[in-house]
């Protein structure tokens, strides 16, 4: 099943493919040859010479001119695969052959556990023909809780709030990550903002969606709005009264089990909208509900 914490790492590898540099160079610590350009390659890389389909989840090829001088396969490991053990060697020859250069794998894995599994590495049976991957686990990425740091790599500031999000900190990567979300180019910020909530779940979600609706800012309300036509798709009541349940925590209300219960019997669309269009300015819960 394809789930947000499989796709965002990889999608916001084909949004800014320097991101390779980054993980690569950046966490790895490994170096690459001279290059003038990187593109995202075609993930297939089934071989003519067999049938069985082989996809990776995202191939880097760094240029010279118009000539691959290296390659990198990004996998998205979430759990251990068996099958990964015969899969991951055919892509790397398989990417070697069709590029005509030198190509590396590395694997993101959202947790130690795998990450342990992943470094015992492939044993292929030929002498000497051990494939050691490279991994980057939650301990690698930086905890980035400064928004100049954030605005300098958005997409690093994500992978942050992937591997960190939920932890002590996770408020302080939230605010970092979601003050440089309105540097980004219009058609960015919506998508890379979803990617902020979808890396979360249950209370750093909640954290996470109370931060952009207290944001009175134009860009705030932009966002506020698609949050709100997210809810809705819900279903239209439901929908109200979760908008306006997240942006009473995010104005700081106390809701109690009273108030709590008065919203949540409510089945006036026409009501949670007036609540909720109060609650925006409101000075007090009570000045809400009156």
């Amino acid at each position: 099943m394809v789930t947000y914490q499989h796709e965002i790492p990889l999608r916001l590898l084909q949004a800014n493919p320097k991101l390779a540099t980054e993980l690569y160079c950046g966490l790895l610590g490994e170096r690459l040859p001279e290059y003038t350009d990187i593109q995202v390659g075609s993930e297939a890389l089934t071989r003519c010479d067999r049938p069985l389909e082989r996809n990776c989840d995202n191939l880097e090829v760094f240029l010279s001119g118009d000539e691959p001088v290296f390659a990198l396969i990004f996998e998205v490991q979430r759990a251990e695969d068996p099958e990964k053990l015969y899969t991951w060697p055919d892509y790397l020859i398989s990417a070697r052959s069709r590029l005509r250069c030198p190509v590396a794998l590395v694997v993101i894995c959202p947790d130690e556990k795998t990450a342990r599994w992943v470094r015992h590495g492939v044993d292929t049976g030929h002498p000497g023909f051990v494939l050691i991957p490279l991994v980057i686990d939650p301990s690698q990425i930086p905890v980035i809780t400064d928004p100049d740091q954030a605005r300098e790599s958005i997409e690093m500031a994500i992978y942050s709030l992937m591997a960190h999000g939920e932890g002590p900190k996770g408020e302080a990567i939230m605010r970092a990550c979601y003050a440089a979300m309105p540097n980004l180019d219009p058609n960015v910020q919506a998508r890379y903002t979803e990617f902020a909530v979808n890396a979360l779940s249950g209370e750093a979600r909640e954290l996470m969606e109370a931060l952009i609706m207290a944001d009175k800012t134009q860009f705030g309300s932009t966002i506020f709005d698609r949050v709100r036509a997210e809810s809705r798709a819900e279903g239209a009541v439901d929908g109200e009264r979760s908008a306006l349940l997240l942006i009473l925590k995010a104005r700081g209300f106390e809701v109690d089990e009273s108030d709590r219960a008065r919203i949540e019997s409510c089945d006036d669309i026409d009501q949670i909208q007036q609540w909720l269009v109060r609650a925006t300015n409101a000075s007090s819960l009570a000045e809400v509900l009156e």
